[in-house]
């Protein structure tokens, strides 16, 4: 067996996504992973050398040089997972944990190619449920070292030194373009205008109500519901995520552009990391947000790790990943090695977990589809939470709670939880974000509280605009 080709340079974060952005102009099919806040790794692929989704069928590749296959059967997981077979590429543990493979994302409604889930909402947005590309050339970033790989796969024509120019040129062009220098938010109005939402306040409540008469019932501990919220965006979207990089960075950030969408994840919510047999999780339950002040950040933080209801739901989505993962992982592996840690963002703050296990199948569609989709953003029980998301929320989700990330050929996995993330189509950007409901939920606190969750990528949305207005009236 070969491993990858490869060889290095020295590079930052900062050098690294802006040659990206440089490089992107070139191809309408790219995909960046940012470890934007105590990561050790990013990941960019170009032009990939072929486009894999889900479809009716199974699983259509769509190849660089126009040829399309069809791989038939019913989970594109498993399909996709023998598809990376076909590479046999051996790990090479001089390099970082990516080392090829697929990188891309799963929506929320892949549950449905093994959970039986009515049908009822609005699948307006068409989002497939499964959706990776695929690079014969692609550049890892060891975030600590400051050092970019530049890989490919065995026997590629083009020469990685070829690859290591374009990558250093573009650094140069690339800053040279760069609006917003990193940790400073530019003070932007976010409003109301052009507005729509999925459920207005005064429904959001009564579907609160409904979800507590299920608890009441028996039917269920805690249900996630979330709010859409959509506007038109008038810049390209990698502006915008140029802007949520600068003053929000995040553990698993990703920016996704296709001919059909484009996607930008601010997302803090690991859903599956694997390494070798190695698998962790780390469950996010509990909010409040951030304080205008340092006295006032505090006096919020204690007041999220003494609230009795967000401690309880908390560990009830511990306990709910543990189950997860007890179905996936040997006997008695399975362990909470840390337990409600708070973590701070721009503007909200949770409470956080860590569950570690050691895996008992090396399959990796068997091990993500006993994870997915994440407890924190269904509820408890799983499917019972995600019949009653059906029966109230009027759309699909799409990709909102399900995953970005990588599956690599030798079988290691990284997977966020797509919240904190804006989906683009049409020119229109649509932000879903939501809140855990449970017997003591305050109908328009929740509401409130969903809203909130939205407004970094609404703030990075309006920093993008104004700060290409302002170039257009310089330029004039």
């Amino acid at each position: 067996m070969e491993t990858v080709a490869y060889q290095t340079a020295s590079m930052t974060r900062d050098e690294f996504f802006y040659a990206y952005k440089q490089l992107a102009e070139q191809t309408d099919r790219h995909i960046l992973l940012e470890s934007g806040r105590d990561g050790e790794m990013c990941i960019a692929g170009l032009n990939p050398l072929v486009t894999v989704q889900a479809n009716e069928e199974g699983l259509q590749l769509d190849w660089r040089d126009g040829t399309r296959e069809i791989l038939a059967g019913e989970d594109p997981l498993t399909l996709l997972n023998e598809f990376l077979s076909r590479y046999e590429l051996r790990r090479d543990d001089n390099l970082p944990a990516f080392q090829g493979g697929a990188i891309g994302m799963i929506s929320y409604d892949y549950v449905r190619s093994y959970e039986t889930l009515p049908s009822l909402a609005e699948n307006d947005l068409a989002t497939p449920d499964v959706f990776f590309y695929v690079f014969d050339r692609w550049a890892v970033l060891d975030v600590v070292h400051e050092t970019v790989y530049f890989m490919s796969l065995p026997n590629v024509q083009t020469s990685l030194t070829v690859m290591e120019n374009e990558w250093v040129d573009a650094v140069k062009h690339g800053l040279a373009g760069r609006r917003f220098s990193q940790g400073q938010a530019v003070d932007v109005e976010v409003t109301q205008d052009n507005l729509e939402v999925s459920v207005t306040g005064e429904r959001f409540e009564g579907m609160v109500r409904d979800v507590q008469k299920f608890i009441a019932q028996g039917d269920v501990v805690q249900v996630n519901l979330s709010v859409r919220q959509s506007k038109p965006l008038d810049v390209p979207s990698l502006s915008m995520y140029e802007a949520l990089r600068s003053f929000n960075p995040s553990p698993y950030m990703a920016y996704m552009m296709s001919p059909e969408f484009e996607v930008v994840s601010g997302s803090p919510e690991l859903l599956l990391k694997k390494r070798g047999n190695e698998l962790s999780t780390r469950p996010i339950g509990g909010t409040r947000k951030r304080g205008a002040t340092e006295r006032e950040d505090a006096a919020l933080q204690q007041e999220l790790v003494s609230d009795t209801k967000e401690k309880g739901e908390h560990k009830m989505l511990v306990d709910l990943e543990c189950k997860d993962f007890e179905r996936i992982c040997k006997p008695g592996t399975v362990e909470v090695d840390e337990f409600m840690v708070v973590e701070k963002y721009s503007h909200v703050m949770h409470l956080v977990s860590n569950v570690r296990g050691t895996a008992a199948t090396q399959g990796a569609a068997a091990i993500i589809r006993g994870v997915f989709p994440g407890g924190s953003i269904t509820g408890d029980p799983k499917l019972r939470t995600m019949e009653i998301i059906e029966e109230l929320e009027p759309t699909r989700r799409g990709l909102y709670t399900g995953s970005m990330g990588w599956i690599s050929f030798n079988g290691d996995i990284e997977l966020n939880i797509t919240i904190r993330t804006a989906f683009i189509q049409d020119g229109i950007v649509h932000i879903q974000a939501g809140a855990g409901l449970v017997p003591e939920s305050i109908p328009a606190a929740e509401y409130q509280e969903s809203l909130n969750k939205a407004k970094a990528l609404w703030q990075a949305k309006e920093m993008a605009e104004q700060a290409v207005r302002e170039e257009s009236w310089r330029s004039h």
